[in-house]
């Protein structure tokens, strides 16, 4: 497949006391930090990216040391009855760069699923997913908790348009940076299927949108297969790349692949019981 990279431009958008001077830097001057308050129950806004970007903790974040990478993602999924939070830390490894910065501090990188960060591509080594009720992911308005005992602090560069969380523990500064899911049906990946939002489409669609969620973490399909041809004309996928994208499915791309699949496989009055 394509291999095609995007230069993403910087949107224009209290103190957060920093204990000692880290590595990663989080800001081009470190006594701008300060507390970040966004909407923390807001979900992606898939028509503005200044929304997600500066006023909203969906997204995709990054952090490096001497050896790894880190990528965190963070999907808020607003429902009529409550709010859930997806949850995805990923580590890849550096070994083999001969550069290992990567996420430098004054401009932020490149990112796509998939492994894309600037112009590397990184397969995880270590993957966690968690799904959490709001109330027990956001602790106040500047901290979110990952489980009993580890918060990251939300924080702000003051006189820039930089965002992140911040791993006290490690003092491991995350940063936020520009993402957003690519291709015709994104919404797989934003939020929980119903049955009224799966029966909106027909079954070569849906099937579409199961394995569009595969192309854009660069699965290597068949190159004589239906679906090698039918991405491979898209230029927003790169190329076929892992035998095996397990790693990056996300827990909300897993249930609505697994839902999707139960309605292929049924008659629609069987799957409406199961999910309203």
């Amino acid at each position: 497949m394509k291999k095609i990279l995007f230069i993403m431009l910087p949107l224009v958008s209290t103190t957060f006391a920093q204990s000692k001077q880290v590595n990663n830097c989080p800001c081009t001057i470190q006594s701008d930090i300060n507390v970040w308050a966004p909407e923390l129950e807001k979900g992606y806004d898939a028509e503005t990216d200044v929304n997600n970007f500066a006023y909203s903790v969906n997204g995709v974040y990054l952090a490096e040391d001497r050896d790894s990478l880190y990528q965190i993602k963070i999907i808020v999924d607003p429902r009529s009855y409550c709010t859930f939070v997806y949850y995805q830390h990923l580590s890849f490894s550096k070994q083999g760069l001969i550069n290992k910065q990567v996420t430098l501090c004054e401009s932020l990188p490149n990112v796509h699923d998939g492994g894309w960060i600037g112009t590397h591509i990184f397969a995880p080594v270590k993957v966690v997913n968690k799904q959490y009720v709001a109330s027990d992911f956001f602790v106040g308005e500047s901290y979110l908790r990952v489980d009993k005992s580890h918060f990251y602090r939300l924080y702000k560069c003051e006189k820039e348009s930089k965002f992140g969380i911040h791993d006290v523990d490690s003092e491991r500064f995350y940063r936020k940076v520009y993402w957003k899911p690519e291709g015709n049906f994104t919404d797989i990946s934003l939020r929980i299927f119903t049955w009224a939002d799966v029966k909106k489409y027909s079954k070569q669609q849906l099937a579409e949108m199961r394995n569009e969620v595969y192309a854009r973490y660069n699965y290597a399909f068949k190159e004589d297969g239906k679906w090698y041809q039918h991405f491979n004309k898209k230029p927003s996928y790169r190329w076929n790349h892992f035998k095996d994208v397990t790693p990056f499915i996300t827990t909300v791309e897993e249930e609505n692949i697994k839902y999707i699949m139960g309605f292929e496989g049924a008659d629609s009055a069987g799957v409406s019981k199961k999910r309203k």
